[in-house]
């Protein structure tokens, strides 16, 4: 522990003076008195712990919490708001795991006073100053407007009355009215599952039998509890590989896999009768899956010709040859209904490493990238190109000595 003699306790004082301490603390230049008094206070307090100074260096490896506690017990006789001032100089403006000001005076109370002033100066210099640039002010300014227009109207709409579109009844009609298959691909958030709701309640308002099929457990879930609400309780049935609820509800619940195995055990017995009115295939592009295609393919052709079927995709690229194919296998005529057009438009944007937010594309040339990501990229275009050429042409002393 560094003992402190009365010469290092003035120098300790006189530094800490030097780090404005007297200013922060609240007291005005003019004001001598107070001066000494600050001067005094440090003496007390380095006699009553007996190392001021290997107190600082504990405040130094504290977090500002710990720092602020030291504080109001070292100091208690500071107002308030001196300790607030005193505990933003002991720890703002700086990284963390970087030395404060009052680590650097631990280690400068050894040397003259003109050392301690440079090295202050320094520390002073090493601090970040605000950007005054003119040009980055307006490229900022600009970046922060680009911004505002991309994140504005973002978050839930007010309530509206909601109006089904055209291709939502059509879709509804077709299905139920006219004993067709329907192929519905439309963008996500586009009304697919009001097209499920309104072709399963016109269903069970007639005395049938409906499923609901989705790829995921999860999914079939959330379908449970909404259609629940919905239709109530005893009308829906949830069936997964883990869970078995109510059945013999005639609207049930379950993943494809469920309700392909389901089609399996009817081939053993009266199939026709016991198949319901209409099937709904949600997600219907696992079609195309190299895994779990197949599950859809039998579902879909092992489905019985009195059945009608539902399907609902956002992501399917060749609707109508899906549509035609399952006209040509099940014998029954699948009308398609497309919707290309999303009702809340995609917005895409660019985050930095650093945590920046910005437009990926630059609106005033539709299809270019924003010039600030042009330039990372080829930034990065540049930086892949040099480790590249490190990687084949090593430094010399890492190639290996040639016997």
């Amino acid at each position: 522990m560094l003992k402190l003699t009365e010469g290092r306790l003035r120098r300790l004082a006189e530094t800490l003076d030097a780090l404005h301490l007297r200013s922060v603390l609240g007291a005005p230049a003019r004001q001598a008195g107070n001066r000494a008094a600050l001067l005094n206070q440090v003496i007390e307090q380095a006699r009553e712990h007996a190392s001021t100074a290997h107190r600082l260096y504990e405040v130094a490896r504290l977090s500002p919490e710990q720092v602020r506690d030291w504080l109001e017990e070292a100091a208690p006789e500071l107002a308030p708001e001196a300790r607030a001032r005193l505990l933003r100089l002991l720890t703002a403006g700086l990284d963390p795991g970087q030395p404060i000001p009052a680590q650097q005076v631990v280690s400068l109370l050894t040397i003259g006073p003109a050392t301690v002033i440079e090295e202050l100066r320094a520390i002073e210099r090493r601090r970040p100053r605000p950007n005054l640039d003119y040009h980055a002010f307006q490229v900022e300014r600009h970046r922060r407007a680009a911004l505002n227009k991309l994140l504005e109207g973002i978050g839930a709409p007010d309530p509206q009355p909601f109006v089904p579109d055209l291709f939502q009844l059509a879709a509804v009609d077709i299905v139920t009215e006219q004993g067709m298959d329907v192929m519905v691909a439309a963008p996500t958030g586009s009304g697919k599952t009001w097209i499920a709701e309104q072709a399963i309640r016109r269903t069970l308002e007639r005395g049938g039998a409906a499923w609901y099929t989705s790829p995921l457990k999860a999914l079939s879930n959330d379908k449970f509890r909404e259609f629940g609400r919905k239709f109530g309780p005893d009308a829906v049935g949830l069936i997964t590989g883990d869970r078995r609820m109510n059945p013999d509800a005639p609207l049930k619940i379950a993943t494809t896999e469920i309700y392909r195995n389901g089609l399996y055990d009817a081939m053993t017995r009266d199939g026709v009768a016991s198949a319901p009115n209409l099937v709904v295939f949600d997600e219907v592009h696992y079609l195309g899956d190299r895994h779990r295609g197949v599950v859809w393919e039998e579902s879909i052709i092992y489905t019985p010709a009195s059945t009608r079927l539902l399907m609902l995709s956002a992501t399917v690229g060749n609707a109508r040859e899906l549509a035609e194919w399952v006209t040509w296998t099940r014998g029954v005529e699948c009308r398609l209904v497309a919707h290309p057009q999303r009702p809340v438009p995609l917005r895409t944007a660019f985050i930095h490493a650093d945590g920046r937010l910005q437009p990926l594309f630059d609106e005033s040339q539709p299809g270019r990238l924003h010039p600030d990501v042009e330039t990372l990229y080829a930034q990065a275009k540049q930086q892949e190109a040099a480790d590249q050429a490190r990687r084949r042409h090593p430094p010399f002393h890492r190639r290996r000595r040639r016997r």
